[in-house]
């Protein structure tokens, strides 16, 4: 896990916005200004109408536009699983050097279609709730063309490793938002944009709280906000300063409503910014403050990137080498202890040697006793672990799933296929609360394992590794809320059965099904090593009694023996010492290897608006 956490070299950043918030004007003033005109279509009426992907394939080293069907909705795969299909998605070359090739393949991700009300309502894209004007439900509906869009092209920023999600407004015609809800988790950082005509809405509040806050579970890193359209409050009959407080308050007000640092709130101008790039004016570039944001992402994103990659991998090779540093000062402190005990034997008599290979011989018996109850706790913990794994059986699971399926496929009503649906997650809860009790009972168990051999026999303090199944729970409890908004959709009230049983184990069940499969995987994975640590501490100690009571029983027999050992013993803890401050710095290293706060390093300022 920690090895595929280092290989990862991408970010994804998630752009979200309500509808006509200029999130796409903005994606084309970063990323697509160059070519002297908007590649991505931004024009009123055209708006992003499916999850779109922008990143650079290093793998094919090519720029394209790779589209899913809509009709993809019909099918039970998740998204996930299409992405390898090839065989399921249209492609588009770009060529880079034909701006008009580029600009018509790319305006194929906004493109709608008009289908029969029949196929509509198949493809579960029709409501009347969607259309409340309409007396007589239409012949034909207006739906979007694709379901999801991934385009590769040559940006800069985006060969260093960052992905940009384009989400569609949540509110936008035909969207499939649960697909966008499902994605936006995967996301390492989201940038939210808000208008400076509108300020934060409600519409705009749920969303953050709703769908960005939550997901960052209070992170301050990783959240971005944009304040765009400032050129709106730009005004030829109003003084530079009032222009500039007015969005400075603006910038400080949305700081608060969100709950954000100030500095992480952008205040420009998206078109302006665009219009600057492609006419060449830098005092308009500077004005829109375009470049405010354009610098933050590319001078954090790779900082961002490294502090989530060492958010992850910290804990794990912290933990390792904490415990190595944990074994290795117990050593040290076993050596120091055996060399101090033979120079004192240096002028004692013969009996007190006698007395010291008893009292070891003592000693040596008890840890034996002791390491045999080891072994009856190791079952107790086998005990344990089965108990866990019959709880999180997956197969329990299935068979739960499957007669949640047939219940739905053989219901008559709308509110038989909808009580299906509660119980099937009322009964996944209940499964994820005996989980959470039982791997507390698993965790103190092996917590008074450790315990005994560092209060009995002086082991050094290690922390064994713990399972949390928190994020799981939370996870469970964030798919709960989805399938209740799914399950009480009006949309869902007027699909087909067929359909609604298909999207509802395709885009809910798989992912709870999935949050358990990962949860049983890590399970293992902790309790088949959650004891390493120990049985090393055990085997080492066993060991190092065994050497002490074979010197006392040389040193009995020749005193020319003692001088020798303890020689031997200087040299060991040389080299311990020496292992130990190697491993300190390695732990120093990765405390230190850590980006910049915000505090230390330079706030963008706003820039001061030049009226008339």
């Amino acid at each position: 896990h920690t090895l595929g956490t280092l290989k990862s070299d991408k970010l994804t950043i998630a752009f979200v916005a309500e509808f006509s918030r200029g999130k796409t004007e903005l994606i084309n003033a970063i990323f697509f200004a160059d070519y002297g005109r908007r590649l991505l279509p931004s024009d009123a009426g055209r708006t992003t109408m499916c999850p779109t992907e922008i990143f650079y394939d290093d793998q094919r080293n090519e720029a394209y536009v790779r589209l899913l069907p809509i009709e993809t909705r019909l099918q039970e795969n998740t998204l996930s699983q299409l992405r390898h299909d090839t065989k399921q998605w249209v492609h588009y070359p770009l060529e880079t050097d034909s701006v008009e090739q580029m600009q018509a393949a790319l305006s194929e991700v906004v493109q709608t279609k008009e289908v029969s009300l029949e196929e509509a309502k198949h493809l579960g894209l029709y409501s009347p709730d969607l259309h409340p004007h309409q007396n007589q439900p239409p012949e034909t509906v207006e739906i979007p063309k694709w379901r999801h869009a991934q385009i590769s092209f040559p940006n800069p920023m985006l060969k260093k490793g960052l992905t940009i999600l384009d989400t569609p407004g949540l509110n936008a015609l035909g969207t499939e938002p649960e697909l966008t809800l499902n994605m936006l988790p995967a996301a390492q950082a989201v940038l939210f944009v808000l208008g400076a005509d509108t300020g934060v809405t409600r519409s705009d509040m749920e969303i953050w709280q709703h769908h960005i806050k939550g997901f960052q579970s209070g992170r301050q890193r990783g959240l971005m906000v944009v304040l765009n359209k400032i050129d709106t409050l730009w005004d030829d009959l109003r003084e530079h300063e009032d222009i500039h407080e007015a969005i400075r308050n603006q910038q400080t007000n949305t700081a608060e409503l969100l709950g954000v640092e100030p500095h992480v709130v952008f205040p420009i101008s998206a078109q302006k910014g665009l219009l600057a790039k492609i006419k060449g004016e830098k005092q308009l570039l500077e004005k829109s403050a375009l470049l405010d944001l354009e610098n933050y992402l590319g001078q954090d994103v790779l900082n961002i990137k490294q502090q989530i990659i060492l958010d992850t991998v910290s804990a794990d090779v912290g933990q390792m080498l904490d415990n190595s540093r944990s074994m290795l000062s117990g050593k040290l402190n076993d050596t120091k202890y055996q060399l101090e005990e033979l120079e004192e034997l240096s002028d004692k008599s013969d009996d007190v040697i006698t007395n010291l290979m008893e009292k070891t011989r003592s000693e040596q018996a008890q840890y034996l006793r002791d390491v045999d109850t080891f072994q009856q706790s190791r079952k107790q913990l086998k005990q344990q672990a089965n108990l866990l794994g019959e709880i999180l059986s997956l197969e329990a699971l299935e068979g739960t799933i499957e007669k949640c399926r047939k219940d739905m496929s053989n219901s008559w009503t709308t509110s038989g296929m909808k009580s299906s649906m509660k119980s099937l997650f009322d009964e996944t809860r209940r499964t994820m609360l005996k989980v959470v009790n039982q791997s507390e009972q698993t965790r103190k168990l092996i917590r008074a394992i450790y315990r005994k051999f560092q209060n009995e026999h002086g082991f050094a303090v290690v922390q064994p590794k713990m399972f949390s199944i928190v994020k799981y729970r939370v996870e469970l409890e964030l798919l709960h809320q989805e399938a209740e908004i799914f399950r009480n959709s009006p949309v869902t009230a007027m699909m087909e059965q067929n359909f609604v049983v298909k999207r509802f184990f395709s885009a809910l069940v798989k992912r709870a099904h999935d949050i358990f499969k990962r949860a049983d995987e890590e399970i293992n994975q902790w309790l088949g090593s959650t004891l390493e640590p120990l049985v090393i501490q055990i085997k080492d100690h066993k060991e190092m009694m065994e050497k002490r009571l074979t010197n006392l029983q040389k040193i009995g027999q020749s005193r020319n023996t003692l001088q020798y050992r303890i020689l031997e013993l200087q040299e060991q803890y040389t080299e311990l010492a020496r292992q130990l401050t190697a491993l300190r710095n390695m732990s120093n290293r990765l405390s230190n290897s850590r980006p910049l706060h915000h505090a230390q390093r330079q706030k963008p300022t706003l820039v001061k608006q030049n009226v008339g």
